[in-house]
């Protein structure tokens, strides 16, 4: 697909923001506003309100408006000063003023007539309550990311955060180069990633990268924003620490290793075959070496790990030009559970630059640098999965960017950046570390057990680049029934998937047992498609302070979506093999979708009492997904796919020996232009492929109860509507005929009283495949939708006079649908709509409705002689979930479906307690060094986190325990 005309935009764009001042770089900073009085209460205009901070290189000044009130432009996080000034009054300052990400801070003052004190300071009363932005999240300042045990990644942070339900847990870095699945007030996926205002999002949520923790200023997670914020999940944004007029560097390491960590193993699992409380089982333990049965010994703890942390910061010319430097070295060894001997290696490495320049008094650059690499020699390495399925990985992901920012006026300020982001993706065959699979054996896996063997069937390496320009103009305006804080923006960025495919003898084994039918896929591999996603975005908002105490925030966003690939061709290895199966592809420039979407947002704070102590917000918003690449790749001819047919296996060999040998077709799986897009320029196709969004209601009541601290009770509702699902068109109506199936039921054991014969369904075997991708306006399938309530409680104190607090509790309430998966941490989170794949015995129960709780509490205190004592305390409630069932023989091929609802059974709460104690140090002209020891898990609870859910041998099998109590020493050295 050309690419042409968004080069054109975007540079067309980028002029009109040098000479109009236009249009929407990510909030990356916080603001100050305020309004300025006399002694009886009247307003002054011409106050000099002046801003100093270590964050800024040069003071930045505003003048009080006809209505008393002033506004900064945004400004980056840190501890400010503010001083009042005005001819024939004194002199007021308001010191340790914190500002943060995305939130908005009043700042009043009352001007005395001057007399023998020239000027009042205040200290002590930073507001703690944004009584004029809707926004909802957590900010985790420099208290919350270095001062309270956690594993240092942002997963790890967030799981503290209210708002946040974890479907993995972290003990003490145990999930180092994993990302962990959440959900956020309900919903799973269509999440935002901001790492200095680069989109680092991959796809349409993930985050393809590691960060340097050590290098954050400070980050936001939350939602509800308006303009900057593009699909209905959470949206975390990370800003870089920049420097200062001050030389500063930090040196942290830690360590932890197999004899810093307990042992959390049930008695009854350590004996072979040993079944512990409700029937959960150990799994099946093989010496390879005198092929004696064990029992489990050891979960999947951490054998070693070590985090190496260093950067430094300063000035290059002192209130000019200020660098930051920052080298990260996270590595881990795991062993892995029911294997043992075996560890797997994740090495975290990142490389980060970033630097600011004043130019001028109000222009200012900005240039960002950041490489991060992965290495995981054994990836996916588990029970079900050898050495010889694992995945080699050594990924690269690298964001840059350069910002200019302007103070145009004390009433306009502008923002514009360019950015690129590379990401770098390659899963090699651990045999070859490379595309090679000379030597990689043949592929199976057992569909009864999930066994696999010889060789996996997911070889790609994948590059996705992203080059984005934003910018933003910020205008301020009084007198207009009320001031008013426009801001005007754009966004636009191609993200570009190249994705090579290749499968050892382009075949994979799906096994059965004698007698019952096997399968086999063919690939069409190897082949390289291209997938483009181009958007192009703007948004208007405006913060309306109606009176002093309503504020009114409204704005609008249109994104225009257009997704498709360029020109390309390839000829599959097995065209020469089975050319009636396989023919060489060429396909031209295509355009399969295009979204032009408008989502409005609006939402009211009210300023209670007008102290600035009791706010109540309401706020209604639409968010349209980022489809990303995947709807089109899915079309692209030139792309992954396979064919799946019956394996009639007539020597018992159990290797395809021939064409004679392939049974019936039963279906195509994965692209390659078998699942089209169900789009309306084409009247063969049953419909039109709306776009998918979710919107959310939410309403707050928040009061500074103290000072710096901060309750609030919440009520937020969240659905998602239009939902993309993968449905095959022509079989969806053909389930006609009847499939009496036999469930052995949970003992795995045929001819026993738990036996129950299900009604299911097949198809006539002359029946075709059609597969779309559609929003499920098909007659007899239901919309993939889903509806979610939760009700929080939350307490925060922001560090002062020693101590810090951030605790909550959280309900939801889902009701949405539900895929099958090996165990339980897949049904948490089987909502992402291309992969519903409406099957009627898949979805036998619809929409299910589920439930889920957690409670949260960070401390820290300080004492005497700085020693520090801190606590992170987690207490999840369990997942709901069901058994599942592999059928077989049905014409599409074999099933997995629901054996019951969801609702039907719930794994064990989950609690973790974590402490940290620690002593500081003062060198005199040396600097600090603080020692610190952690302790994780300090209880060792040892619930099941995973267990397998499929009927069979392996019901209830353990995959993952919980990681045991683990005491970490670390040191951080600040000079």
């Amino acid at each position: 697909m050309r690419t042409k005309w968004l080069w054109r935009c975007l540079l067309t764009f980028g002029l009109l923001a040098c000479i109009t001042a236009p249009l929407t770089a990510q909030e990356l900073r916080g603001r100050i506003t305020g309004v300025v009085t006399d002694a009886s209460g009247a307003l002054l205009p011409g106050v000099t309100v002046t801003a100093e901070s270590p964050a800024l290189i040069r003071p930045q000044t505003a003048v009080t408006g006809a209505d008393g009130s002033y506004r900064f432009p945004p400004l980056p996080s840190g501890v400010y000063s503010i001083s009042f000034e005005l001819a024939g009054f004194g002199k007021v300052r308001h010191q340790d003023v914190r500002v943060v990400l995305n939130q908005t801070l009043a700042v009043n003052a009352q001007l005395q007539l001057a007399g023998l004190t020239e000027t009042v300071t205040i200290s002590g009363q930073s507001p703690v309550v944004d009584t004029s932005t809707t926004t909802l999240g957590t900010n985790f300042t420099k208290e919350l990311l270095q001062d309270i045990p956690n594993a240092r990644d942002i997963w790890a942070a967030i799981a503290q955060a209210p708002g946040f339900h974890m479907t993995g847990f972290d003990v003490g870095g145990s999930h180092t180069g994993t990302q962990t699945g959440f959900m956020f007030y309900g919903t799973a996926g269509q999440n935002k990633t901001l790492l200095e205002g680069i989109n680092v999002t991959e796809g349409q949520d993930a985050n393809a990268g590691y960060f340097d923790f050590g290098s954050f200023e400070e980050f936001q997670v939350g939602a509800g924003a308006m303009g900057e914020q593009q699909g209905p999940g959470a949206l975390m944004n990370i800003t870089i620490k920049s420097g200062g007029d001050r030389y500063k560097a930090q040196f942290y390491y830690d360590f932890e290793n197999d004899k810093t960590i307990s042992d959390n193993i049930l008695s009854e699992f350590k004996v072979p075959g040993g079944v512990g409380p409700k029937g959960f089982k150990a799994p099946v333990i093989i010496d390879p070496a005198t092929g004696e049965r064990l029992g489990l010994l050891s979960g999947n703890p951490i054998v070693k790990q070590y985090d190496f942390n260093v950067n430094a910061g300063g000035p290059i010319v002192k209130r000019r030009a200020w660098f930051f430097v920052s080298y990260r070295d996270n590595n881990q060894y795991r062993s892995i559970l029911g294997l043992p001997g075996e560890s797997a290696q994740s090495q975290l490495k990142n490389y980060t630059a970033k630097g600011t320049w004043q130019l001028s008094q109000n222009n200012k650059i900005i240039a960002f640098y950041n490489e991060r690499t992965k290495l995981q020699p054994l990836r996916d390495l588990s029970l079900a999965i050898p050495v010889s399925a694992a995945h080699w990985q050594a990924s690269k992901n690298r964001p840059v960017k350069v910002e200019w920012t302007s103070v145009l006026t004390d009433r306009a300020y502008l923002d514009l950046q360019y950015s690129h982001w590379g990401n770098y993706f390659p899963l090699y065959p651990t045999q070859t570390q490379s595309t090679s699979v000379e030597g990689v054996p043949v592929g199976r896996l057992d569909l009864v057990t999930q066994q696999r063997s010889g060789s996996m069937d997911y070889y790609h390496n994948r590059t996705t680049l992203k080059p984005q320009l934003s910018g933003s103009l910020t205008l301020f305006k009084d007198k207009w029934f009320g001031s008013h804080d426009f801001k005007l923006g754009f966004e636009a960025y191609r993200e570009r998937r190249q994705f090579l495919r290749f499968q050892p003898f382009n075949f994979y084994y799906r096994d059965r047992p004698a007698g019952q039918q096997s399968e086999i896929d063919l690939y069409n591999t190897p082949n390289e498609g291209i997938d483009d996603a181009n958007l192009l975005a703007f948004f208007a908002q405006d913060t309306w302070a109606l009176t002093r105490r309503v504020t009114l925030n409204y704005g609008v966003r249109y994104d225009r979506y257009s997704l498709g690939w360029p020109a390309q061709s390839f000829t599959p290895e097995l065209a020469a093999t089975f050319p009636d199966l396989f023919r060489p592809v060429d396909t031209p420039d295509t355009t399969v979708a295009k979204f032009n979407s408008v989502s409005p947002r609006v939402g009211l704070a009210w300023d209670v009492a007008g102290n600035g102590k009791t706010v109540f917000k309401v706020f209604y918003g639409r968010y349209y997904f980022n489809p990303s690449t995947d709807i089109s790749s899915l079309e692209n001819p030139v792309g992954q796919a396979a064919l799946r047919f019956a394996f009639n296996d007539q020597n018992g060999n159990r290797i395809l020996d021939g064409r004679h040998e392939l049974g019936n077709l039963l279906s195509s799986v994965g692209g390659a232009g078998n699942v089209l897009v169900d789009r309306v320029n084409d009247a063969s196709d049953p419909g039109i492929l709306k776009h998918a969004y979710g919107q959310g209601i939410s309403t707050h009541i928040e009061r500074e109860v103290a000072t710096s601290l901060s309750a609030r009770a919440s009520y937020v509702y969240k659905s998602q509507r239009n939902g993309w699902a993968e449905v095959d068109v022509a079989r969806v109506g053909a389930y006609t005929q009847a499939f009496p199936f036999v469930d052995i039921g949970p003992d795995g054991v045929t001819g026993t009283g738990d036996d129950q014969t299900l009604s299911l369904l097949n198809f006539p075997a002359t029946t075709a495949q059609r597969r779309f991708t559609t929003p499920g306006t098909i007659p007899g399938v239901p919309a993939f939708d889903g509806d979610y309530h939760t009700f929080e409680l939350a307490l925060n104190r922001r560090f002062k006079d020693r101590w810090l607090l951030l605790t909550s509790f959280e309900h939801t309430w889902a009701d949405d649908f539900r895929a099958t998966g090996v165990g339980t941490s897949n049904l948490a989170v089987a909502r992402q709509a291309t992969g519903y794949l409406w099957q009627p015995n898949r979805r036998q129960f619809g929409r299910q409705k589920t439930t889920y709780w957690n409670y949260k509490l960070v401390g820290r205190y300080v004492f005497p002689y700085e020693i520090g004592f801190s606590t992170s305390y987690k207490l999840q409630s369990g997942f709901n979930w069901a058994r599942t069932i592999s059928v077989g023989g049905l014409r599409g091929g074999s099933e997995e479906i629901l054996a019951e609802p969801v609702d039907s059974n719930r794994t064990e709460n989950v609690h973790i307690l974590d402490f940290r104690a620690e002593k500081a140090f003062k060198l005199r002209r040396q600097g600090n060094v603080t020692f610190m020891f952690d302790i994780f898990n300090a209880v060792n609870a040892n619930p099941i986190a995973n267990f397998r859910v499929a009927t069979g041998s392996r019901f209830k099998e353990v995959i993952t325990l919980l990681d045991p109590r683990i005491f970490r020493l670390g040191v951080r050295y600040d000079f």
